[in-house]
């Protein structure tokens, strides 16, 4: 099948990490296109005129329909700027017949507006890490994910794949967890959801958080990391496939940004995972030096 990968993101606090995306993708799949859409080229696409109103999220998804559309492709590939590829993604181009290749989110059950989305904890997707068979999913996903404003194109990927509502055949690749030898996505950083403690509930409490923003829970769990045969691998020892950040990054301002990806490179990743990283990935020294902006 005729394959291409969309890898989309702009702007300052991206340039370096969506860099290591780009290197690490090509690294593991120099022959299949990929497609790197950014504030420099972006106006060259019919549907960058709806950037501003359709949401990130939801126009990253419109990009794939046009280039899909341009390109004829088959197989399409969609990644999020703050991913690493660890390896080939067997898992998504040796598969033909479904028409949604999806990664796991982490182990909560989806909901909105009232609207179950994800009928368990282990069928919740994440939509940054995702392979499309057919074209026709992704349309279904732009449509129906206005009604869904707080996920968007993920509450979208979780309705057309769950709903009964759509004939689209969706496969996890990297689920269930306790019966996968791989992953995708989160399920790396532990198989666990943020604890009570680490969130923000000053909204609903008035107090302010119990932990600052760039600290999380992960770390005792990406230590543990480990590399056999030149593939890097959980504690669990499940291959990991794509190294998934999936902090809201977008969210957080400069400082704090700033602060949260140093502890990855100084405080969680191990030095065997970095590394692997620089060697099997093409990330260069990005893990050697303190990340600035």
């Amino acid at each position: 099948m005729k394959t291409g990968c969309l890898i989309y993101f702009y702007g300052k606090k991206y340039e370096n990490i969506g860099l290591c995306a780009l290197n690490s993708f090509k690294k593991h799949h120099p022959e299949i296109m990929l497609h790197h859409v950014n504030e420099f080229n972006e106006s060259e696409y019919e549907v960058s005129n709806f950037k501003d109103t359709a949401g990130c999220g939801v126009y990253k998804y419109m990009l794939a329909v046009e280039i899909m559309k341009k390109n004829n492709y088959e197989k399409f590939i969609i990644l999020g700027a703050d991913t690493i590829t660890c390896a080939r993604l067997d898992e998504f181009l040796d598969d033909n017949e479904h028409d949604i290749l999806a990664s796991l989110d982490y182990p909560y059950q989806l909901s909105e507006c009232g609207i179950i989305l994800s009928p368990n904890h282990e069928t919740h997707l994440n939509a940054d890490v995702v392979c499309f068979n057919k074209i026709r999913p992704i349309i279904d996903i732009i449509k129906i994910s206005k009604n869904f404003p707080a996920y968007a194109e993920q509450g979208g990927l979780n309705y057309v794949a769950w709903s009964n509502n759509y004939k689209h055949s969706c496969k996890i690749v990297d689920g269930p967890y306790l019966k996968s030898n791989v992953v995708y996505n989160v399920r790396s950083k532990g198989n666990m959801c943020l604890p009570y403690e680490y969130q923000d509930h000053s909204a609903t409490t008035g107090e302010p958080p119990k932990f600052p923003p760039y600290e999380k829970p992960w770390g005792p769990h990406l230590n543990k990391f480990y590399v056999k045969d030149k593939k890097l691998y959980t504690k669990d020892h499940k291959q990991i496939k794509v190294w998934h950040y999936c902090e809201g990054l977008g969210n957080l301002n400069e400082e704090n940004f700033v602060k949260i990806m140093n502890n990855y490179i100084f405080k969680w990743f191990n030095k065997e995972t970095k590394q692997f990283f620089k060697e099997q990935c093409g990330a260069d020294d990005f893990f050697e030096k303190e990340f600035t902006l």
